[in-house]
């Protein structure tokens, strides 16, 4: 049987168990062993005179902002799923907590001394005043003026002259790792305290100098509040949230045609019309064959659809279809990952629909009729993953089915059934923000998942068992990283796992039946040195690799963040060496490009790329709306480098249109990047799209991409004449 309904508590309940006439008069409330997963505020920020909460034997794994509870003085969360306790800084008259069974640090115990005044015990044992003082002399004002006084030094002044956000996001990055290396506060066994500290100080000295928004893990984390969800790593059943389907279908988004409205867009070859729609901006661009780059000599002609032609595109259609709360003026969403459906009867080939992930929704878009057939929505969620598993229905192997696969900053994995048009199960698989997924090509139930958490995860999805789509989700195996894991690939035959991370690229044993699941890397692949990478007259050093993926079974493509192009490398001669190092511990090697492909100079990170497979082209974007398209088939073989960059094949320019007054394109590809606005427009700041991911089909009909302005594009092969 699925499992059962999440307790709901209502006021009802409330003023039962506290025999109270009205919520303003409770005191003292027993919320214990109801086995509840969260709280609605809504409903406690109705009981202000609150006391003494008891909700402890629960299943919270996070306890909601503004709460209200002003005179909250004893908090029980026992035997719970928190993993942070942050949350209850909100409550300054707190003098006893519990949080005894929780799967926390002795970090978090210090956290609520410090941010507490007026707490006296946690878990029962006292505070002492000396500790309290101590605490607040060693991690309050001294340390803040440690930090601030290199911040000053250092980085205040490189943070004003810099305007990319990409060099804005590293030093970022690079002031809060100085600042943990240099800065010395408390004994040894508090370092995770100093370390939270000077995080939140060096955070908030940034945000005091009101940056650019910064893409990348700014767009993740500074939305990620404290209800970040958590796994034990048991074997455990995956929620079932209701049967009814969160979504809107393809029906309802042709309903909402009848309130079309039009706006006009200039193509660089006619002016024609962009049907917007309540839920979508969407339609058909005038059909024109893009005009190409002349083409430098010597380089390659890319063959698409056979050995013998080569295929021009045309823009299709763009699309609005992750808007908050359905918001015609949101260009601010955005849209993260897309990647086609896979035919059940044959993945080696993909249908024309393609899924896209972005905000709290999950969008199914039909490319040859340009509109969004299934929706699916979370509030609070934000999507930064999306995946497809072919699995046996109710474990008939004769019959397969997609399920769709979707991760966020929630930490949770959701299950979808497009066919039936339901969302069947969610599951708590990690403490932070999933950002990639990979599904084990040996066997198609099995899901690697990376976190934010800094850790991959191996999980069992069982096929849905009909009626009650029943699931159960098991965790297998886990690693380690130095780093985040923004990107995974699989080597079942070498028993390999390898994890493009902020910090570089590194290998794993994937040994599944070991014991030994805290395993940590075994080789670190090194690249060529760009030590010094320079934007707007800033120098800052980067080994961030946000995307790699196969282009044979032995070739690798890998971008790292400001190198200015794209590293092919060969693993088997790579390993090779690897196997002659003879040290204990983790090796470090040197990786040998076969091949460096031309690429943007942006410091823009997480743009990723794939490959068309079956056709040896590699399709990417760039931070201006572009679509890169290489011919990578001779380097498959190639065991000695290319002397010179590899130009792209050929390069699909991003079509001349206008939202809201805003002209989101420039003449040539030669144009500096500028807008011409409206004085009406209320996006007066935006400019050409940063294409975050790109996908083809598997017969190179379509080629989809998706930004990060809420826009989703879809590219249409011309039919030859």
């Amino acid at each position: 049987m699925p499992p059962s309904p999440a307790a709901l508590v209502t006021k009802e309940l409330i003023l039962q168990k506290t025999g109270c006439k009205q919520l303003s008069d409770v005191e003292k409330l027993d919320l214990s062993d109801l086995g509840l997963e969260t709280i609605d505020g809504d409903l406690f920020s109705q009981i202000p005179n609150l006391q003494d909460l008891n909700l402890s034997k629960n299943k919270l794994a996070a306890f909601p902002e503004h709460l209200g509870l002003g005179k909250l003085q004893v908090l029980d969360v026992s035997n719970n799923r928190m993993r942070s306790f942050l949350s209850l800084a909100q409550f300054q008259e707190l003098q006893q907590v519990n949080i005894q069974d929780n799967p926390y640090t002795a970090a978090d115990r210090e956290q609520l001394t410090f941010l507490l005044p007026r707490l006296k015990s946690v878990d029962g044992e006292t505070i002492q005043d000396s500790h309290r003082q101590y605490l607040k002399r060693v991690f309050g004002t001294s340390l803040e003026e440690k930090v601030e006084g290199l911040w000053e030094a250092q980085f205040k002044k490189l943070f004003r002259m810099s305007q990319s956000a990409g060099v804005q996001r590293l030093l970022q990055d690079q002031f809060i790792q100085t600042a943990k290396q240099k800065i010395q506060a408390g004994p040894a066994s508090m370092e995770q305290l100093r370390d939270w500290r000077i995080e939140t100080i060096a955070s908030k000295l940034v945000a005091e100098q009101d940056l650019n928004t910064v893409k990348g893990e700014a767009s993740m984390s500074s939305k990620r509040s404290h209800d970040d969800s958590s796994t034990n790593g048991a074997s455990s059943d995956a929620v079932a949230p209701s049967k009814k389907p969160r979504n809107e279908t393809s029906k309802d988004v042709t309903n909402a045609a009848d309130n079309v409205s039009k706006k006009t867009v200039r193509s660089r070859n006619a002016r024609v019309q962009i049907e917007i729609l309540p839920k979508t901006l969407a339609t058909t661009l005038a059909k024109k064959v893009v005009r190409k780059p002349a083409t430098k000599r010597g380089s390659s002609t890319l063959t698409l659809c056979s050995k013998d032609s080569t295929a021009d595109y045309e823009p299709s259609h763009i699309l609005q279809c992750h808007s908050f709360k359905n918001n015609r003026d949101d260009m601010k969403t955005m849209v993260w990952k897309c990647v086609f459906e896979p035919d059940p009867d044959n993945t080696e080939k993909s249908t024309s629909i393609v899924a896209t992930c972005g905000g709290e929704s999950v969008c199914l878009l039909d490319c040859r009729t340009g509109k969004i057939v299934q929706k699916f929505s979370q509030p609070r969620e934000d999507f930064f993953c999306v995946a497809w598993m072919t699995i046996p229905l109710d474990g008939k192997s004769e019959k397969m089915t997609n399920i769709l696969v979707v991760g966020g900053k929630r930490g949770k994995i959701y299950l979808i059934h497009p066919q039936q048009n339901i969302w069947y199960a969610e599951h708590e698989a990690h403490r932070r923000d999933i950002c990639s997924m990979v599904v084990y090509p040996d066997q198609p139930s099995w899901m690697y998942t990376g976190s934010y958490d800094k850790t991959i995860r191996l999980w069992d999805i069982s096929p849905p068992k009909l009626p009650n789509y029943e699931c159960r989700i098991r965790k297998l195996a886990e690693w380690s990283p130095p780093s985040i894991p923004l990107h995974m690939l699989l080597f079942p035959d070498r028993n390999l796992l390898l994890a493009a991370c902020r910090s570089g690229c590194f290998s794993f044993m994937l040994n599944h039946k070991e014991d030994d699941w805290k395993k940590t890397y075994t080789t670190e692949f090194t690249f060529p040195k760009v030590e010094k990478c320079t934007e707007d007259g800033e120098e800052v050093e980067t080994e961030f690799m946000d995307n790699m993926t196969l282009i044979s079974s032995e070739v690798i493509a890998s971008k790292l963040v400001g190198h200015g192009c794209i590293y092919l490398w060969n693993l088997p001669p790579t390993l090779k060496r690897c196997a002659k190092i003879k040290v204990k511990g983790p090796r470090s090697l040197k990786v040998q490009p076969v091949a460096q492909l031309e690429w943007s100079k942006t410091f823009l990170d997480y743009i990723y790329f794939k490959m068309w497979p079956g056709y040896d082209v590699l399709v990417c974007g760039d931070d201006v709306g572009n679509t890169w398209m290489y011919d990578v088939s001779k380097f498959l073989t190639r065991k000695w480098p290319e002397d010179t960059p590899v130009p792209p094949a050929q390069k699909l320019l991003w079509p001349d249109c206008t939202w809201n007054g805003t002209r989101l394109s420039k003449e040539s590809d030669d144009d500096e990047v500028s807008t011409v606005v409206s004085s009406s427009s209320s996006m007066s700041e935006l400019k050409l799209p940063s294409v975050n991911d790109i996908a083809i089909s598997s017969r190179g009909d379509y080629i989809v991409g998706v930004t990060d302005c809420n826009l989703v594009f879809v590219w249409r092969k011309n039919k030859p004449v």
